[in-house]
């Protein structure tokens, strides 16, 4: 019988860890999803069948799956004993997610193991742990706005992933908070003490967006929050790093679809 134990959870989400104890089940099963769900696998093995589809599912692959999708499984060995941590958009429906079913239409509900993948786990397990509920929402959004396609590439040893995964971490923190701030990549490189170059490639890997686009990012996340709260576009624009109207107008449009003042209008939803 398989054990699940509760994390966390929100409105929108829930995190729990999957797992089978000593008295596990020896045969395999089909069963049907009811939700959105990215399953990482922390321990054991297991096949999965979807369909004409076959899959082995090892450490460090996530599973993906959505509502209706039928599958089997099946262990490696005298039974299962895989772990996994899983994350549930159970708000998907009332937030209208995946209307164009990108998910089923994909055909990939694996994806293997790749560092990026590893910091989305830790960031998740992590979360859990401090309470950090916008660390837990920005994993779930990062795994769930779509299934992301990955290029396999080498696994950090344990020792390096947890040493850059650190640092990695501690940038992120910093642009989150202080996105006004002029940073330059080298700067950000500097303080964590690493090399440009290096740093630009890890902050890459892991954080899924080089620094450069994911202080863009911040910026515009904080400016849209600026404007719904009345404050001025020539102001939130200032406020938030940037020293252009015009390009703070073109950027906001691209990552939102509409103009800054559709927001100061109260014309943009969400």
């Amino acid at each position: 019988m398989a054990r699940i134990t509760p994390l966390w959870s929100s409105a929108e989400l829930t995190v729990y860890r999957f797992d089978h104890p000593v008295e596990h089940e020896d045969q395999p099963f089909c069963a049907r999803s009811d939700a959105y769900r990215a399953s990482f696998v922390e321990e054991g093995t297991f096949d999965l069948e979807i369909g004409e589809g076959r899959w082995r599912v090892e450490p460090g692959d996530v599973m993906l799956s959505h509502p209706g999708m039928a599958f089997r499984s099946a262990f490696q060995g005298t039974g299962f004993s895989d772990t996994c941590l899983s994350i549930v958009y159970q708000a998907a429906n009332d937030d209208g997610f995946d209307r164009a079913g990108s998910w089923a239409a994909a055909g990939r509900p694996v994806l293997r193991a790749s560092n990026r993948l590893r910091y989305l786990r830790w960031g998740l397990a992590r979360a859990v742990d401090e309470g950090a509920p916008m660390f837990a929402e920005y994993c779930a959004t990062e795994i769930f706005q779509a299934p992301p396609h990955l290029e396999p590439t080498a696994l950090f040893s344990e020792k390096r992933f947890a040493w850059y995964v650190e640092r990695v971490h501690h940038v992120r923190d910093r642009l989150d908070a202080e996105f006004a701030e002029p940073f330059s990549v080298a700067d950000l490189a500097r303080s964590v003490g690493m090399s440009l170059f290096h740093f630009s490639r890890v902050f890459t890997e892991l954080a899924g967006v080089p620094p450069h686009r994911y202080l863009l990012k911040a910026r515009l996340k904080a400016a849209r929050a600026m404007l719904s709260q009345g404050r001025s576009v020539t102001e939130t624009c200032y406020a938030c790093g940037f020293n252009n109207l015009s390009h703070f107008s073109r950027s906001f449009a691209r990552r939102y679809g509409a103009a800054p003042s559709a927001i100061a209008r109260g014309s943009l939803a969400g």
